[in-house]
């Protein structure tokens, strides 16, 4: 196998694979919070997905759909802190996928990440960790929306979850941030090529 990765490089590269996995599926999964709906069902939310959800019938009652989907278009998103939530998430949970392919892709193919690069994507994987708590910071402020009201008791506000409860998908992201900024520490070793040394 040939490597420009160092043995510190080939760790910050299996941990930045991990880190965009749990990332990503943090991001996608909508079980950032639970609460129940209507006394019957569990309902869980995350920034742009829900999970079990009132509607109403063609006879003017309410039934409850057992499934899972997001909105079907951005602004149907309930909340504009929701919004922003969703688009500081997603922005950090695709740098981090972009900088895990680049590392991986480097555990097999010489001179693909050299200090310089290794440098880099370190930064890259920080600026990724700072939005994904920045979109975890603004997504409690979102919790007065009458979709998380009526799951959570009607006493749910901002940074006031009421009767719901976080859910697995917030501690994927907080192992997420966790191992990125691990990764931006690793990334100063990564590699053993100075910039310039390349071969042709």
């Amino acid at each position: 196998m040939a490597t420009s990765l160092t043995g510190v490089g080939i760790l910050w590269a299996f941990l930045s694979l991990a880190a965009a996995l749990l990332c990503c599926s943090g991001f996608y999964l909508p079980f950032w919070i639970q609460g129940r709906l209507l006394d019957k069902v569990d309902a869980y939310f995350s920034s742009f997905r829900r999970c079990n959800y009132p509607r109403v019938t063609a006879q003017g009652g309410i039934e409850i759909v057992e499934e899972c989907g997001r909105y079907s278009r951005f602004w149907d998103i309930p909340s504009p802190w929701w919004q922003a939530s969703t688009v500081l998430v997603g922005v950090g949970s695709a740098l981090s996928l972009l900088v895990a392919i680049t590392a991986t892709a480097a555990c097999c193919i010489t001179y693909v990440v050299h200090t310089g690069t290794a440098r880099i994507a370190g930064v890259l994987q920080l600026i990724a960790a700072l939005l994904v708590c920045g979109g975890a910071a603004v997504y409690p402020v979102g919790w007065n929306n009458r979709e998380v009201l009526e799951s959570c008791g009607n006493v749910s506000s901002v940074y006031n979850l009421g009767t719901c409860e976080l859910s697995w998908s917030v501690y994927l992201l907080g192992s997420a941030v966790g191992l990125l900024l691990l990764c931006f520490g690793l990334s100063f070793c990564a590699s053993r090529v100075k910039p310039g040394s390349f071969r042709i």
